[in-house]
């Protein structure tokens, strides 16, 4: 049995026979296959992975630790659960996620709603604690990902256009491994980068704009994010004094950053960083994230978060301060809490200067 498997099985809720995977993620965590419609978790016995007829054939040849069951076309899917799995007071079904239709359905195929359990929190909290294995593929992203944060300092100079920059850096990613990109690559340049998401527009660059490059990579469904932000041309003194600001608070954050520390304790010191420049209200967002198969997940390093860092998290810090009119300037990396403290696992250059 994989030890994912087993760590779920000995973390069950109490009297719960079995547990139903709904969640695509969570079932690519799980059995490391992309494409399946549910999985079974029993207390006993064999996993049981339910695909459709157009991925059962490589469900069958990719997938090690469950037995694949195909589902027909027209054939419902929780009819054919309900056939597996025996319900009863003391023998419930804990489920990752459902909406409330599917949870009606559910309920009458096994006859008994009281038998449902919604229990998501429980492989949120798994996922959240990266295994040796995830960690390396993650590690293998970030280095993917400083190759393209090394060529967007290659390529912005005035006069280049903000889609021509996502070219060259989504192809010198691919070229290194990358199955895709991790999220929709974000570069915003001048006006537009007080906008922390904000939409690439063609724009050209300008000289002395500011240009926020926001990307990551994919390695084995596997996530990295790193942003820098460059200056296209001759730097002002004002970026310059900004971009320090940022820098210093990112640095003082992550050295605070430990096993054990409260996740908002590490958003607060970011805050207060950047409060006493005189930027408070510039600082519009969460200090970071966590990141592993998807690029927004647990833990969350936020004002409000209740999370307590542990060894293995994966996280991303990104200070920034934000000035509707004049851009943005944001730096982020991908760190691995370890037993020591924290490492970095994106090593991108820190400059403002492009070229």
């Amino acid at each position: 049995m994989d030890n994912k498997t087993l760590k779920l099985k000995n973390h069950f809720p109490q009297d719960t026979a079995n547990f139903l995977i709904l969640n695509s993620i969570n079932i690519t965590y799980f059995t490391g296959f992309s494409g399946a419609i549910a999985l079974l978790i029993p207390q006993d016995g064999e996993n049981i992975l339910y695909v459709s007829g157009t991925n059962f054939e490589q469900a069958k040849h990719e997938v090690k630790n469950a037995k694949i069951e195909k589902v027909n076309r027209g054939e419902n899917l929780f009819q054919k659960i309900s056939q597996t799995v025996k319900v009863s007071v003391k023998s419930k079904i804990a489920i990752d996620s459902i909406n409330i239709e599917n949870w009606k359905v559910l309920a009458k195929a096994v006859g008994d709603e009281n038998s449902l359990v919604v229990a998501g929190n429980v492989i949120k909290d798994f996922r959240a604690v990266k295994t040796p294995d995830e960690i390396e593929l993650i590690r293998r992203a970030c280095k993917i990902a400083d190759v393209g944060i090394s060529v967007a300092y290659e390529v912005v100079e005035p006069g280049i256009s903000e889609q021509e920059v996502i070219a060259e850096v989504e192809y010198a990613m691919r070229k290194q491994g990358s199955s895709g990109t991790a999220f929709g690559t974000i570069v915003t340049s001048g006006a537009n980068c007080a906008f922390p998401h904000g939409t690439c527009r063609s724009r050209t660059i300008m000289d002395g704009d500011l240009v926020i490059i926001d990307l990551g990579a994919t390695v084995d469904y596997y996530r990295s994010d790193v942003t820098r932000t460059i200056v296209a041309g001759k730097i002002s003194g004002k970026q310059q004094e900004i971009y320090g600001t940022v820098k210093a608070t990112q640095d003082l954050a992550i050295k605070a950053m430990r096993a054990g520390v409260q996740a908002a304790e590490v958003d607060t010191i970011a805050r207060t960083i950047i409060g006493r420049t005189g930027f408070r209200d510039c600082f519009v967002h969460n200090l970071g994230h966590g990141v592993g198969l998807e690029i927004h997940e647990a833990p969350t390093l936020s004002p409000d978060s209740k999370d307590v860092l542990k060894v293995g998290n994966i996280v991303t810090v990104e200070p920034g301060i934000y000035i509707v009119g004049f851009g943005g300037i944001r730096i982020e990396d991908t760190v691995l809490v370890t037993k020591e403290g924290i490492e970095k696992l994106t090593n991108a250059p820190y400059t403002l200067q492009s070229g």
